[in-house]
This record gives C-alpha cells, structure tokens and sequence, in this order.
C-alpha cells in the first residue's frame, strides 16, 4: 500500500514503515514540538523500536519526501480484549508539511489500515481548538464523540480541551452507499 499527498511545492509518499526507517524517524520526531510528540504516546526515541511488523497488530506508516525524509507519521492501534474491534488512529505531520494533503493522505492509510485489521470502530484525539485537523478527520466520516475540557497540557504547562473523534465503519460504508458513492473505501 502506497499513495502519495501533493500540495504547494511537495509530494510525499505515505507507505508502511520499515526498519530502514528508523533513523529518519528519529530525526522526524525530534523536531517535533514536545506538546506534539505527545501525542505518539510512546518512546519514539532513536534507540526506540518503533517498526510494527507482520507479526504485531499495530500498523505505523510514514509520509516520505522526495529527499528520503520522513516528514509525517500515522498508526492504526488496535485494543485488545473486549475493544478489540476498536482501534486508535494517530497522525503527525511535520510543520512545514501540514496544509499540503500529507495528514490527509496519512489519516486515510491508517483508517485503511484499521480497517483491514478488522476494526469496525476508530477513534482519534485531537485538541479541541485545531479546528482545521477536526474538520479534516469529519470529512473522512468522523463524528465528535467527547470533549475533554483541560485533558491535555502543552509543553509550556498551558491546558487545553482534548476532543474524540469516532468513525464507524459499517455506518460510513452504509451512508455511501446510499449516496452512491459504492466506490468509497472508508
């Protein structure tokens, strides 16, 4: 699976992470504002094993620029147990990449991803006040579930609302269809 996000002055390509990634990852993540890289909810550190393979059930991809730069990241996170059926999606993309269709294209392979996990629920966190990041995740059927008000602190210590954001797959499936948009994956 491979697709790429084209915009003003770049093109990157949103493919499965490898371990050859792991270095350029490291770079990526270490540019990224702390209050963001909270947001991975785990040690992405250069010594960190952050490749998913076949054998786990996470999927992590990146978005790749044309130097070979990984200027985004996404998962698909599957819970375990009696949310099994249920996965996390998160997506990071670098500053100078956002507003060019990399998070867009880096959302849609993740949900793809959850999907072909078998998950029929996803669910994304996003602060409440990145209006632009909410309205992309509710053009890709995603409905605002919870509001969480100070649940997240940035790195200055400033509190701020935290919002989840659910897609369910068979009624987004069900509501294209209806549109006669059969062509829609998700």
């Amino acid at each position: 699976m491979s697709s790429s996000a084209t915009g003003p002055s770049t093109t990157a390509e949103v493919r499965p992470m490898t371990p050859e990634d792991r270095i350029a990852f490291a770079r990526f993540v270490a540019n990224v504002p702390e209050g963001e890289r909270r947001f991975l909810k785990e040690h992405v550190g250069e010594g960190a094993d952050v490749y998913a393979g076949p054998d786990r059930r996470e999927r992590r991809l990146v978005a790749v620029d044309a130097a070979g730069q990984v200027v985004g990241a996404a998962g698909a996170f599957p819970s375990a147990g009696w949310s099994s059926h249920v996965a996390e999606l998160r997506v990071l993309v670098s500053a100078s990449h956002r507003r060019r269709g990399t998070g867009r294209a880096l959302a849609r392979a993740a949900l793809t991803e959850a999907i072909e996990l078998g998950c029929t629920h996803m669910y994304v966190e996003v602060v409440a006040e990145q209006e632009g990041l909410v309205e992309m995740f509710q053009d890709m059927g995603f409905e605002p579930e919870a509001l969480l008000v100070d649940f997240v602190r940035d790195g200055a210590g400033e509190f701020h609302d935290l919002m989840l954001l659910t897609h369910r797959a068979k009624e987004q499936w069900s509501r294209a269809q209806l549109l006669g948009l059969d062509e829609v994956v998700a």
